[in-house]
């Protein structure tokens, strides 16, 4: 409940210019890095309730977050929720990582089937396979965040996220496109999402897998900072 006072505090003062949406295997904390590196003007929220509701719900909580101007970056299921919201928005720049407007159909149908998985896993393995891929000092924080993430909810929201489809033509904001250069799950997304894009340019981070922004901190936050593209 602080956490939304503080932010519901910033977007009514005004001070809310880049919002930082994180994926399903973290939480907020996972943003640390970048907080650090950047001013007061950079937030981010707490998706975790949210992605408990499912994906459309995410995307309301952001829509009601973000206002005209404002910046957003999103990583993997975060970064979709960007691209959807932009599609309802005037944000003034995107940066989205490990993400996608459409998954091909044997990729959709991959991903539908372990979201069909995840309902029978136990709750502590399915949360210890969302935090593989961080850092080992994040993991713990991961783990403590995504705690109340239910079997249940992971998959319906992994199955919503599959048959998410974007549509291109209605972002025309600046966009980086990016992805660690060791995700070669997500190249070839990240690629096609940024040919789609009008504005868009694609931005392969190095020594970086899927979570980037832990795995090289600098060169993920060096792509938040306006004017220095």
């Amino acid at each position: 409940m602080r956490r939304r006072q503080h932010l519901d505090h910033r977007v009514r003062a005004g001070l809310l210019t880049l919002v930082l949406l994180h994926g399903l295997g973290t939480g907020p904390g996972a943003w640390k890095p970048q907080l650090e590196a950047l001013d007061d003007s950079a937030l981010a929220p707490d998706l975790v309730p949210a992605y408990r509701r499912g994906l459309e719900a995410a995307v309301d909580e952001v829509a009601g977050l973000v206002r005209a101007g404002d910046e957003v970056c999103g990583l993997s299921l975060g970064g979709l929720v960007a691209l959807r919201v932009a599609e309802r928005l005037d944000v003034g720049r995107l940066i989205v990582c490990a993400a996608f407007h459409r998954l091909p159909a044997s990729l959709r149908r991959r991903t539908r089937g372990l979201a069909l998985a995840a309902r029978v896993l136990p709750r502590g393995f399915l949360h210890r396979q969302l935090v593989a891929e961080l850092p080992e000092p994040y993991r713990e924080t991961a783990l403590q965040e995504i705690a109340s993430l239910r079997p249940a909810e992971l998959s319906r929201v992994m199955w919503q996220a599959a048959g998410s489809v974007v549509d291109p033509s209605r972002i025309s904001v600046p966009t980086v496109v990016a992805c660690g250069e060791r995700d070669r799950a997500n190249l070839t997304l990240a690629r096609s999402l940024a040919a789609k894009l009008t504005n868009a340019r694609l931005e392969i981070v190095p020594d970086a897998g899927h979570v980037s922004n832990l795995d090289n901190p600098g060169a993920f936050s060096r792509l938040l900072v306006p004017g220095a593209d």
